[in-house]
């Protein structure tokens, strides 16, 4: 990886991944830094983003990631210095740690504390060079970069996976595992650790669970944990990283989810390599909210398992409006007396005193930060703030502008109606996105009806902003599309993005793009590709788009569809992966979209690095039903854009309730008779599985291999009808019961179909079902019966891979033809 991420609130992944896009000071900054000594960009925030919650005395750690621009090499005499806003405990200055040459970056951490009132802290931070003057960011070198968060005072952990490790069910591809694990394990192993070390050799305070997969070519490790409720504004939270020392460690992180229905998605993935660095992931789970979801923490090794020790530490879903109270500390032992020089007072808190003029930001109403507009774009923003002083705010007081970027706003606007102490208020303003692509803030504070400024924060001095992002070219309003049919329909098919490619507005940095562009143009380019190659060297028949990002460094590429409007059923499809070789390629796709002339929003985000692999996405449209929504593929370089040649292929809106009914038509009989002959299999010298203490037996082939038998359990796996395909094994798990309240499969999965069925002369309960996990399917069919007491259950499986976790995909399974034996088998059973 050539840079970590940190992600705000994503489904996703929309204040990570935006922080990519270009501004437009980039190209200025480049080609004039050769002038300037001291001169510093900022890269990302590796930790925090801006916008994160904590609650009020939390202790954090912000890193930033920034570039040394300028001639001169910044020395360890030069400090990271506190510049103004709230220091939230942190050192006034600190030394780097290292020496920076011009060209290369750094990252710089400071220990911080939330402060104890709810609300919304911005600490701004520069550079001092060794003879101590100041430096920093943007066009004039002057400018601070920040650490940005919010207090909230009811945020709490309602669900820890750490400490609730063993109430999962933990699996490799083939079998349950034991938890806590035995570290070593070749089956893999999962177990929690107090205090772990990540990559950035960096002690960490909170428990982690210490995971390893499967010692085998791309093996996995993954728990399913028990169902719960998910209630909106709900976010799950972890830091992810290799152990110290696992230097060979490269893996994929997924967090999963199944439903009620049984069907398992993918919510969001991470690909993870020991590089000495870290991620926090925060991920919104409001597409969630009401249901009732079994998560699925997974970890698959990309490629070679060996060396694979990943951590998730403290990895927690955390809910608003919960207000967790710390258990009293445990007390081993008599404590000490202590006994006083002097007679202690009583200590209470000096709250500080309210003025008359003092006001809160409670949160943004619309356009949060890092909300993205075309140029040009009207919108409105809305704030709430509160009241906090003494004195009424009455109709001669005045929203005011204070600095940064105006962006059409007026130079004040009276308050609609007075607002006395303890009352919110609304505060509307009409503007206008600036006409060209970047980041841009613009500040705002009050002013009483003498014409005194005030605002926010301890002292009542601080501005509150609106802050967004502006990319691309102005669209012209279009007619919302009605799907046709592609010159290859794939049936389900109800848009094809790559057959319409031209029918996209396409833009980079450097403004409008042309569809079909010219491979090597420096401005980006797109590219309808027929049977694309993919980034493991197969052909896919189906069509693709390439597209190449502006070669400029965080280049982007971005295609807006015309409005389509999305029915009951609709997914968004498509492989994702680099051009076969394009070895440098390293890239973020994402899925955005804009309703009517609304914000452009992140819907879906995935990093993408040349390994020979692919990544198929299969995304629920569920959220925009009934909706004109334009839909925009979306590239961004990490960092350099150099051979970022990004393959969409077969983008499409599917949906299954469109495939059309096969029925098959009424052979026309001549003048003979046709009777119908069955192919029967020869059981004579197959073995037999016998259970004497529950009196139940059934035959299986000679060359199956009975795993484990007992009286109560017992595995047998039979041959494989044809070898070199996404099949890995088929097998029958045997299960007996006593006093089952219902006589059913003991599959953890929930059951697609069920019918009564009977056997000789046997009632059986039959069930089928499907569980799907970091890249694993597993088809099953269930036979139950009861006999007496017990509840006795066989258990048919197929598991297979999916396709894209190979370098070279093999063909996909018969699976008429695998689970022929099934019912065979059944047919042989026999109670005595």
């Amino acid at each position: 990886m050539r840079t970590k991420f940190s992600l705000g609130l994503i489904l996703m992944l929309a204040a990570l991944l935006t922080s990519f896009m270009p501004v437009a000071a980039i190209t200025t900054q480049r080609a004039s830094a050769a002038s300037v000594c001291d001169w510093a960009q900022f890269v990302a925030d590796v930790t925090v983003p801006d916008g994160t919650s904590f609650s009020a005395g939390s202790t954090f750690k912000k890193t930033w990631r920034v570039k040394n621009i300028g001639t001169c090499t910044w020395t360890s005499s030069y400090t990271l210095v506190f510049d103004a806003g709230e220091k939230m405990g942190g050192p006034s200055s600190i030394n780097l740690p290292s020496t920076v040459a011009p060209g290369q970056t750094v990252d710089l951490s400071v220990n911080l504390i939330a402060p104890s009132a709810p609300g919304h802290y911005i600490g701004y931070w520069k550079f001092k060079n060794a003879s101590g003057t100041a430096f920093g960011i943007g066009t004039t070198t002057t400018k601070s970069f920040w650490v940005d968060i919010n207090v909230s005072a009811g945020y709490g952990v309602i669900y820890d996976f750490a400490s609730n490790l063993c109430q999962a069910n933990w699996r490799n591809d083939t079998a349950r595992l034991p938890c806590p694990g035995t570290d070593g394990s070749a089956d893999g192993f999962a177990f929690k650790l107090d205090n772990p070390v990540l990559e950035n050799n960096i002690p960490v305070l909170d428990p982690g669970i210490l995971v390893s997969p499967q010692q085998e070519y791309n093996g996995v490790v993954y728990a399913i944990y028990p169902a719960m409720q998910v209630l909106r504004g709900d976010i799950f939270q972890a830091t992810l990283g290799c152990q110290n020392g696992a230097v060979n460690c490269n893996v994929r992180y997924v967090l999963q989810y199944k439903t009620e229905s049984g069907s398992v998605s993918t919510l969001w993935g991470w690909n993870e390599k020991y590089e000495g660095l870290s991620y926090n992931a925060s991920i919104k789970l409001d597409a969630l909210a009401g249901q009732n979801v079994s998560f699925i923490l997974g970890v698959r090794a990309s490629g070679s398992a060996t060396g694979d020790r990943a951590f998730w530490v403290r990895p927690v879903i955390v809910r608003p409006g919960i207000v967790v109270t710390p258990p009293p500390p445990t007390v081993t032992g008599t404590p000490p007396t202590a006994t006083p020089t002097s007679t202690p007072g009583t200590k209470t808190a000096t709250p500080q005193p309210a003025s008359c003029d003092r006001a809160q930001f409670i949160f943004d109403v619309t356009v949060p930060d890092g909300s993205a507009f075309n140029p040009n774009a009207a919108f409105v923003k809305t704030w709430r703030i509160k009241n906090i002083g003494k004195c009424t705010w009455t109709t001669s007081y005045a929203l005011m502008f204070d600095t940064g970027d105006k962006m059409g706003g007026p130079d004040s606007l009276a308050l609609p109606s007075p607002v006395a102490p303890g009352q919110t208020v609304d505060l509307t303003i009409n503007l206008t996105a600036p006409g060209s692509a970047g980041s841009y803030r613009g500040y705002w504070k009050f002013k009483n009806a003498n014409n005194v400024p005030f605002g926010i924060g301890t002292d009542g001095t601080k501005s509150w902003w609106v802050d967004i992002k502006v990319f691309g070219v102005t669209a012209t309003p279009s007619t919302p599309v009605t799907p046709g049919p592609t010159s290859t329909p794939v049936a389900g098919t109800m848009y094809d993005f790559a057959v319409n490619a031209c029918s996209a507005a396409w833009f980079s940095g450097a403004g409008s793009l042309p569809c079909p562009g010219t491979d090597g143009d420096a401005k980006g380019f797109v590219l309808k590709m027929a049977n694309p190659r993919l980034e493991n060297g197969t052909i896919d028949t189906r069509p693709g788009i390439l597209t190449f990002p502006q070669n400029v460094y965080n280049g982007y590429i971005q295609g807006i569809y015309p409005p389509y409007k999305v029915k009951t059923g609709d997914r968004f499809r498509s492989i994702v992966n680099c051009e076969n070789g394009a070895t440098s390629c390293y890239v973020v796709f994402r899925l955005d979209y804009q309703i009517g002339t609304g914000p452009i929003t992140t819907f879906w985000a995935f990093v993408e690095k040349y390994e020979g692999q692919y990544f198929q996405t299969d995304l629920d449209l569920s959220s925009f039903v009934g909706k004109d929504v334009k839909f925009i593929l979306t590239v961004l370089s990490t960092g350099s854009a150099v051979g970022d040649r990004a393959l969409w292929v077969a983008p499409m809106i599917y949906n299954a309730s469109s495939v059309p009914t096969l029925v098959p038509a009424t052979p026309t009989l001549t003048s003979s008779t046709l009777t119908p002959t069955a192919t029967l299999t020869n059981t004579s010298n197959w073995n037999t599985y016998q259970n004497v203490k529950y009196g139940f037996s059934f035959k299986f082939p000679p060359n199956s291999s009975v795993n484990s038998q007992s009286d109560n359990s017992g595995r047998v796996s039979f041959p494989l009808v044809i070898q070199g395909t996404n099949l890995k094994e088929k097998y029958v798990d045997i299960s007996v019961v006593e006093g089952a309240a219902t006589c059913k499969s003991p599959s953890t999965n929930p059951t697609v179909t069920s019918e009564n069925v009977t056997i000789n002369n046997i009632a059986f309960l039959k069930e089928t079902g499907q569980e799907g996990a970091v890249g694993n399917i597993y088809d099953w069919i269930g036979y139950s019966t009861a006999k007496g007491n017990a509840c006795i259950s066989l258990t048919f499986v197929l598991h297979s891979t999916q396709p894209g976790n190979y370098p070279t995909p093999p063909p996909t399974y018969d699976k008429t033809a695998e689970s022929a034996i099934f019912s065979t088998i059944m047919s042989t059973y026999a109670s005595q």
